[in-house]
């Protein structure tokens, strides 16, 4: 398959369909799959590793026949693209990065796992709360390093106002990376559910032109 195979990685606590509104907005006929990271998903056995889930990606593309992928990631998907990108660099062709988490917050992490581990299970309804507490030990015991030098495929930074470390990682990304980036203003530092229609825009500008087409009225 010549066209890239646009790949969706989730963020921690997150499942697959957390993408339908962006994936909505896409052309039907793009190449496309929302995976889960490997690890994450609840069948999934031994945790999260995050050379397992960069081996997973490669492997998926494989078993599309996909030469090249776009990935676009959110938070930890957003890291896993960059490393994919940086191991596998004649196998990307674009990586958007959303609110990925080069520089974590361990401190901030720790409390929010406190706090879900305080909130009654009955509370979650995509992902079960043991997932939920799963994901962020993976954020809390995963390397964060990325050799962004190694990168060559052109990569979209994109956060949310409202996210000073995510600005922060988007500053890194820019002078490390070469990447493009943008800040959109939000008061809702979750992008997937507040901004969805702008990153299936910016995503579709920045990787090709595969937004779903307007229907154009009857002359």
């Amino acid at each position: 398959m010549d066209t890239p195979l646009l790949i969706f990685l989730h963020g921690p606590g997150q499942s697959p369909p957390v993408w339908q509104d962006v994936v909505g907005a896409i052309n039907p006929e793009q190449p496309m799959v929302a995976p889960w990271l490997k690890g994450l998903k609840p069948t999934d056995h031994g945790g999260f590793d995050m050379d397992q889930a960069v081996t997973a990606v490669v492997d998926l593309m494989e078993a599309r026949g996909a030469k090249k992928a776009d990935l676009v990631g959110y938070s930890l998907g957003g890291l896993v693209a960059l490393r994919v990108a940086a191991a596998y660099p004649d196998k990307v062709a674009h990586v958007v990065a959303i609110s990925a988490p080069l520089i974590p917050n361990k401190a901030a992490l720790k409390r929010q796992r406190t706090v879900i581990k305080l909130t009654p299970a009955a509370l979650f309804k995509t992902v079960n709360k043991e997932q939920v507490l799963a994901a962020m030990d993976a954020l809390l015991d995963t390397d964060m390093d990325v050799d962004l030098g190694l990168i060559t495929a052109p990569v979209l930074a994109i956060t949310a106002s409202s996210d000073p470390i995510g600005q922060a990682n988007v500053e890194t990304l820019a002078r490390d990376a070469h990447a493009m980036t943008r800040v959109l203003p939000a008061a809702d530092p979750n992008l997937l559910t507040s901004e969805a229609a702008k990153l299936a825009q910016l995503i579709a500008d920045f990787c090709a032109d595969f937004l779903e087409p307007e229907e154009t009225p009857d002359r």
